[in-house]
């Protein structure tokens, strides 16, 4: 393994084959750099990021959902404090990471963000249906899906289902980790929603909310 420190500015000629690039760790890093140099016009805000506003909200989604959160939204570069795991598995980091997003920032949403098609629930319901579990970490993201499954009493006969399951039951779980989001939501400076996006065409669907959101109630598991 080397490690190497280095500003070196990049071209594009260097990785014009896109078969290596997606294969060569140097020449998708160059790929990347490249990208940054061409569109990178920063505009310092007071803490020193790309805004000079407080986000909007904090989006916690899944890691191969395809879509920037910005994007799905519709909101400006960096207005989003952006959380992303495989499977939504919610960890110490993930946590930390939102309670700073309502406790300092004072962010006054968190969403929770699946999209349909999602790989890590498709392999959850694999190894629920052949009764194996896979190992290293990937096991983790496995075991807090069932943890939905059993939770909600859903079929896994329907992926859709699966995934709305564990959506809420994430949303749900922030409460009971984390005792200074629930005290936000509480006092109703904070809300939580539940929903998924279709990759195809960005459009979300909100399966449950949780605090003073205002979502209509039609189809919702409204936790108030």
């Amino acid at each position: 393994m080397s490690v190497a420190f280095n500003d070196t500015a990049f071209n594009d000629t260097a990785f014009n084959d896109t078969a290596s690039a997606e294969a060569d760790p140097l020449i998708t890093w160059q790929r990347l750099r490249s990208g940054n140099e061409r569109s990178f016009a920063p505009v310092r805000g007071p803490r020193g990021g790309l805004t000079d506003a407080r986000p909007a909200a904090a989006v916690f989604r899944c890691a191969d959902a395809g879509l920037a959160s910005e994007t799905v939204f519709g909101q400006s570069w960096g207005s989003l404090i952006d959380v992303s795991t495989w499977g939504h598995v919610v960890d110490s980091s993930v946590v930390s990471t939102l309670e700073y997003a309502v406790d300092t920032l004072e962010v006054p949403l968190i969403v929770v963000l699946g999209h349909d098609g999602c790989h890590a629930v498709r392999s959850a319901v694999r190894a629920w249906d052949e009764a194996a579990l896979p190992s290293g970490a990937a096991r983790t993201t496995i075991e807090q899906i069932f943890g939905s499954i059993v939770r909600r009493n859903v079929s896994t006969d329907s992926i859709g289902d699966v995934t709305t399951a564990h959506i809420i039951e994430t949303g749900l779980s922030l409460l009971d980790r984390s005792p200074a989001i629930a005290a936000r939501v509480e006092a109703g400076r904070c809300g939580i929603v539940c929903a998924t996006v279709r990759p195809e065409d960005g459009r979300i669907k909100t399966y449950a909310t949780v605090g003073s959101v205002g979502e209509p109630a039609e189809n919702l598991l409204e936790c108030v």
